[in-house]
């Protein structure tokens, strides 16, 4: 295969054409980028030497460089608008790529992109006054929500279709609520009940101390 004209390639470019890749099969190989764009895979390796998993620590860059983790950190605003204001942006991110998911979860989170975001999290978790032995449950319970949530965006509208079952009262709450903005309502009752919890789970803990 032929040299491009010109240095087509950067580490965002290849991570761009692996979302692509990820978005359109399910998966991404090298060959398979190079053949997307026109080089040879031996010339991907100078811009990603960790190969695959250096790819998949790009995508994530990719897809979280977008949030803006200034607002996160603002102590004036209660800890709760900020905490919802995480799960929605870290949510919408994944939203755009949910079919990247499976891709995702199974590598270590190492890079430093995904590794800020996440200590935002946590710091808002300090906030609430959950201790430090329950913080990892309790993100563990939030990336649940927020990865469960951005895989739903895939679902098609409507999501039962329960002509001729004998489901009554699927089809009568069904009726009412099976529209385009189901899934986005759902996060949020998920945000409120999520929130509800770190804060009765930071009393408790407040509590504990006090006596």
């Amino acid at each position: 295969m032929p040299r491009p004209a010109q240095n087509i390639l950067s580490p965002r470019i290849i991570a761009e054409a692996a979302l692509g890749l990820v978005e359109r099969q399910g998966d991404f190989t090298i060959p398979g980028i190079a053949k997307q764009l026109g080089v040879n895979a031996s010339s991907l390796y100078h811009h990603v030497k960790g190969g695959k998993n250096e790819i998949i620590d790009l995508m994530r860059a990719v897809l979280y460089e977008r949030i803006d983790l200034a607002p996160f950190a603002a102590t004036d605003r209660d800890w709760r608008d900020r905490f919802a204001e995480w799960v929605r942006a870290y949510r919408a991110s994944m939203a755009i790529f949910p079919e990247a998911l499976s891709l995702l979860v199974r590598k270590p989170v190492d890079d430093e992109t995904t590794l800020k975001l996440y200590n935002a999290a946590f710091e808002l978790l300090n906030e609430a006054g959950i201790p430090t032995e329950d913080q990892v449950d309790v993100l563990t319970f939030l990336d649940i929500l927020v990865l469960g949530s951005a895989l739903d965006s895939m679902a098609p509208t409507p999501l039962w279709i329960p002509d001729g079952a004998e489901v009554p009262a699927l089809a009568r709450a069904a009726s009412h609520g099976d529209d385009p903005d189901r899934s986005l309502r759902g996060l949020e009752i998920a945000i409120a009940a999520a929130a509800e919890y770190i804060l009765r789970l930071g009393r408790e803990a407040s509590s504990s101390r006090g006596s």
